[in-house]
C-alpha cells in the first residue's frame, strides 16, 4: 500500500496545500479482498496529511465493507468494490497512459481534463493495457530512464503545471 499512497500524495500535494483539481483512483487488487478501488477528491479532502501512515488510516476506513456500491468514508475519501474497467469507467473521457515506451510527454498533446493511469512496480496486463486502448488512451513516456510511479507523477505534474493545464 506504500506504492499507492506515496502516488497519490504526489499526486495532491502542494508545498503548502493539496491539489484540489485533482481526483486519485487507488485500485487495489492484492489479498485479502480484491479488487478494492478507493478514490480522493482533492477538492472535499479534509486531514489529508503530507504522512502516509495518516493518510493510510484513511484509505483502510475506506475500505472497510467495501461493497459495489461507493460510499465516503471521511471527507473527499471513498471506498468501493471495482476492478480496472470499472475504476476507469469511474474517470475520463480522455485517458493518459504512462508508459516507458510512450510516445515523450514534451512532444505529445495532452487532451484537456485527461485522466493518467500509472502502475505501480508492475506493468499493467495484457488485459489492462487493452482496456486503455479501447478507450483511446494516449501511451507517453516521461524520460528516458524507468522511474517510480511517485516520481513519475511529480514529473507529470511539473509539466503539467508548465502548461499551465
Amino acid at each position: 500500500m506504500d506504492i499507492l499512497l506515496n502516488a497519490a500524495n504526489a499526486a495532491l500535494h502542494l508545498a503548502h496545500d493539496l491539489r484540489r483539481d485533482v481526483e486519485v483512483g487507488l485500485l487495489l487488487l492484492g489479498p485479502p479482498h480484491p479488487p478494492r478501488f478507493v478514490r480522493l477528491e482533492g477538492f472535499r479532502l479534509r486531514n489529508y496529511q503530507p504522512d502516509i501512515r495518516s493518510n493510510a488510516a484513511l484509505v483502510r476506513r475506506a475500505l472497510v465493507d467495501a461493497s459495489r456500491i461507493e460510499r465516503e468514508s471521511s471527507p473527499g475519501v471513498f471506498g468501493s468494490q471495482a476492478n480496472f474497467d470499472e475504476a476507469l469507467d469511474r474517470f475520463g473521457p480522455a485517458f493518459v497512459y504512462a508508459k516507458e515506451s510512450g510516445k515523450d510527454i514534451r512532444q505529445a498533446s495532452l487532451p484537456a481534463d485527461a485522466t493518467f493511469v500509472f502502475s505501480d512496480n508492475e506493468d499493467l496486463a495484457t488485459t489492462e493495457e487493452q482496456a486503455l486502448t479501447e478507450r483511446g488512451a494516449l501511451v507517453v513516456g516521461l524520460g528516458p530512464l524507468a522511474l517510480h510511479t511517485d516520481h513519475a507523477i511529480a514529473i507529470l505534474q511539473n509539466e503539467l503545471d508548465r502548461r499551465r493545464v
